[in-house]
């Protein structure tokens, strides 16, 4: 889109099947057109939160998020362990010294022991953890990160294990931009795992247009949508969303019209 959001608009169209049904047995389904639109595209929400990545809702799929997530931190930040190993192999006296002065948590000295070695990671920061060094790794096709070294070498473990903990709580915030999208829709949302649901501040709304021809605007404001969607994940979420909204009135109908047909039996007994 020209403005850089993501939409989708659900409507009704005449031809289209529950728009039939609809008008054929308006008094036994007791719904307006306006409702079913809306009904529709809280379920496409669902369907496209569904099929952005991770994909899916399962357990299995959280923890692969944080699994993913966990690694490309990983490929940025590196402990002083990981320094010491790779220093050394080019200039055994300068890892001792970096090591010597990490230990006793003098980093400037930690740095300019870095410095003066031989080691390809010589030019590599030494320091508080900058977290819009991993903001800016995440160059690869799904927002991943794809560096060959990292960015920089940390103080130590904690500090980069507390990091991609407060990261990994992030999972599924792209979901959840739909996820509040079908919020904005009004009515109750189904069927979305509670770490989709959970992200308030996901960019995500909706518009609603009411009338004799109502129609529902999905708005996905999350400026990295497109790189954790795909095409066929997308026309995979508009196929189940239409499917099941179609089943749940054929259904409806059916149950409402064997319930006539008892009621119509037990008067004529």
């Amino acid at each position: 889109m020209s403005d850089g959001f993501v939409r989708y608009t659900a409507k009704m169209k005449g031809a289209f099947t529950v728009a039939r049904l609809l008008r054929r047995y308006p008094e036994k389904v007791g719904r307006s057109l306006e409702s079913l639109v809306k009904q529709e595209a809280r379920g496409l929400a669902v369907e496209l939160a569904r099929n952005t990545r991770p994909f899916g809702f399962s357990e299995k799929a959280r923890k692969l998020g944080e699994k993913a997530v966990a690694g490309d931190i990983d490929k940025v930040f590196a402990v002083p362990s990981d320094a010491f190993t790779e220093i050394r192999k080019s200039d055994p006296a300068a890892a001792d010294r970096f090591w010597a002065n990490i230990t006793n948590r003098r980093f400037s000295r930690a740095q300019q022991a870095l410095r003066s070695s031989n080691s390809g990671w010589k030019d590599m920061p030494v320091g508080r953890l900058d977290p819009k060094l991993h903001q800016e790794s995440r160059t690869g096709r799904w927002a991943n990160v794809k560096r060959k070294v990292p960015a920089q070498i940390v103080t130590g473990p904690k500090a980069r294990d507390t990091y991609i903990a407060r990261i990994q709580k992030r999972v599924g915030f792209a979901k959840g931009s739909w996820i509040n999208a079908a919020k904005a829709i009004g009515g109750r949302v189904r069927g979305a795992a509670q770490w989709a649901t959970r992200h308030k501040r996901s960019p995500g709304t909706a518009t609603v247009r009411t009338g004799d021809k109502p129609a529902v605007t999905l708005v996905n404001r999350l400026d990295y949508i497109d790189d954790v969607t795909t095409a066929k994940g997308i026309g995979i979420a508009l196929r189940i969303a239409a499917a099941r909204l179609r089943k749940a009135l054929v259904t409806s109908l059916l149950k409402i019209g064997g319930r006539t047909n008892r009621d119509m039996n037990r008067r004529a007994g």
